[in-house]
């Protein structure tokens, strides 16, 4: 059984947490949840009751030799900050790779270091999903799909066939991506947005059909 820490305490480490506690329950003496990781001068507050103890921040992380890790906040550009300090604070840091018992995911497909899928989400054929990626619940990702690094998309996503997103994109909930739309690095996508023509890097996209901002 391998040890694991959850960087985070907000609602997004909540439900990564609940995770890991399902594949546990699916395949026994996977892992074994030890705690929470977030940085002493965080503004995020968590008058919800953590399932773990709060272990501490980058410190407590840099003394460890065989835990793994995995990053839990929904803003991508935090996200990879956070998995770079956490790698520059110790070499030896490992990024677990969770994949819900319940998430439909075929033997082509390929999932990154450190990313989550969430229940009830679909991954067909030839999908690659890239490293320390967020895929909330019951997203639909067709085949051929590519997805970046620090990638989030919302709940209920929908990504049709060969749908190429950039790293660092962000789509909320309910977006629809058409086919063979490619969504270029650092663009927001609002929830129930209908992408139907590629995006330039960087923008804003709300509406039916989705336009710049």
């Amino acid at each position: 059984m391998k040890s694991i820490v959850i960087w985070g305490i907000g609602g997004h480490a909540r439900e990564v947490a609940q995770l890991v506690a399902d594949i546990e329950a699916h395949q026994p003496g996977t892992w074994a949840l030890q705690g929470f990781l977030v940085d002493k001068d965080a503004t995020t507050q968590h008058p919800k009751t953590l399932p773990a103890p709060l272990l501490g921040g980058l410190e407590w992380w840099a003394a460890q030799a065989d835990v793994w890790g995995v990053v839990a906040v929904g803003n991508p550009q935090l996200r990879r900050q956070i998995a770079e300090r956490m790698l520059a604070a110790n070499p030896r840091t490992q990024f677990a790779t969770l994949v819900h018992p319940l998430a439909w995911a075929v033997k082509t497909a390929q999932v990154g270091e450190g990313s989550v899928v969430f229940a009830k989400t679909c991954v067909s054929d030839q999908v690659q999903i890239g490293q320390h990626a967020s895929i909330n619940l019951a997203c639909t990702l067709s085949h051929d799909t590519v997805l970046g690094d620090y990638v989030s998309l919302g709940p209920g996503v929908n990504l049709c066939g060969g749908v190429n997103v950039a790293s660092h994109c962000e789509l909320g909930a309910g977006a629809i991506v058409l086919p063979n739309v490619h969504i270029h690095a650092g663009v927001m996508v609002g929830a129930g947005a209908v992408v139907t023509r590629s995006l330039a890097a960087g923008v804003t996209a709300v509406g039916v059909p989705a336009r710049a901002k």
